[in-house]
């Protein structure tokens, strides 16, 4: 059934100077006296306003630094890395800005796909010519290289364990490769146009891709088996997404055919996957047939999903730069649009603890939205400034929000 589509909400968009950060630390080291940055703010519609933030040296506090913004916009300090943005002509009330921690530059070519292991301590990043790289997060030193995929690496993911990483690529190809010693003891073969993501089930006896063949398919890790086929759509599917089957919903369980004996926890879960042709998909993997599909805002590609089994929630977003925020036990009616800009959405992320939706965008931006308890979204909580106009192509979180990484076309891993 088609849901009833919000037109979206135009919420503004604050951005600094990519290098904010080293201004800061020119001023703190007394290169200079005093020294400023610019910050611009923008809502679709409206006339933009063009500030800055003079930065001097406090004379109160030692090795800190005093933040004054001009020409509309106002500014107050967290930390000598942080502060909040205020602008009251396009009502814009206190965004939080965070600039990079870290910066690590780790490829020549532009990083397509990144994960952080669940403890935080290891990145493995994917390139545009098909090489993985496993390193240390603390420093970005590069533990090892994984060749192996040759094309554009598209999704790379670390299993629970830490230890083992699941990559696909543009050459059809999925690949399963140790952490620790970089061996690649298995390949699965089968899809036949490039793979664009994939899902770890569980602890990973079983595994989920999708490609741009229009399928999903589940597959048995330990023997590199095909264990089901499913969707067979007519045009590219872009991301997928998996989490459990929600409790109490309006979709309809399918009945439940006998399960492979080599499945493993999958008789509980709900695989969302969104099309090149601006469909939203939701796949049983119990019987392994459609649960529900429904269309987009304007049915243009989508780019990514993310789906928060503890809250309820998926998000989609596309081409054009729309996020729709949706209910999983009330798909008719998508809970809330929102758009900045007309930017592709390249990768979305919940952090599970408080339902805040990360994102990354194909402007160089990267921000964090709240979702819960709220239908009315007028700004973005968090900016996280570092890239310039790069597309970020992935997002992720680490220990509730706390540490942010990003990662993008400069080929550089950047940590917030």
């Amino acid at each position: 059934m088609p849901n009833e589509i919000n037109n979206p909400i135009h919420i503004p968009q604050v951005t600094v100077q990519s290098d904010w950060v080293e201004v800061i630390s020119d001023v703190l080291r007394g290169t200079v006296v005093s020294e400023s940055f610019w910050v611009s703010c923008y809502r679709k519609g409206s006339a933009s306003i063009h500030g800055s933030v003079q930065v001097k040296k406090s004379f109160v506090e030692s090795h800190s630094v005093e933040l004054t913004g001009k020409d509309g916009i106002v500014v107050e300090k967290i930390t000598n890395y942080s502060f909040y943005v205020s602008c009251g002509e396009l009502g814009i009330t206190k965004t939080i800005i965070k600039g990079t921690k870290a910066t690590f530059k780790i490829h020549n070519s532009a990083i397509k796909s990144m994960d952080i292991s669940p403890g935080g301590g290891l990145f493995v990043t994917g390139d545009n010519d098909g090489l993985l790289k496993v390193g240390d997060t603390s420093d970005g030193s590069v533990r090892r290289e994984l060749k192996g995929h040759v094309a554009d690496i598209t999704t790379c993911r670390f299993f629970p364990s830490g230890q083992v990483i699941l990559s696909g690529a543009s050459d059809f190809q999925l690949r399963i490769w140790s952490a620790l010693d970089g061996s690649n003891p298995v390949t699965f073969k089968g899809h036949t146009k490039g793979v664009t993501d994939s899902a770890i089930i569980d602890k990973g006896r079983n595994v989920l891709s999708s490609a741009r063949d229009g399928t999903i398919r589940l597959w048995e890790c330990g023997s590199s088996s095909i264990i089901r086929t499913m969707g067979n759509y007519t045009c590219a599917v872009n991301k997928i997404a998996i989490g459990l089957f929600p409790s109490e919903s309006i979709i309809e369980r399918k009945s439940n055919s006998e399960m492979d004996s080599r499945e493993v926890a999958t008789d509980d879960k709900l695989v969302i996957c969104v099309l090149e042709d601006g469909s939203i998909n939701g796949i049983d993997l119990m019987s392994k047939e459609e649960a529900f599909t429904t269309k987009s805002y304007r049915n243009v590609p989508l780019h990514s999903c993310a789906y928060s089994s503890k809250h309820n929630l998926f998000a989609v977003g596309s081409a054009e730069g729309v996020i729709e925020v949706f209910d999983i036990r009330n798909i008719n009616r998508d809970l809330f649009a929102i758009q900045r800009n007309d930017s592709a959405i390249y990768d979305l992320v919940f952090i599970e603890e408080t339902g805040d939706l990360l994102i990354g965008q194909g402007d160089g931006s990267a921000f964090q939205i709240p979702t819960v308890l709220t239908s009315n979204i007028s700004q973005a909580s968090q900016e996280f400034i570092g890239f310039d106009v790069d597309p970020i192509y992935s997002i992720r979180e680490i220990n509730n929000g706390k540490f942010i990484y990003a990662a993008g076309r400069d080929g550089s891993l950047r940590g917030f």
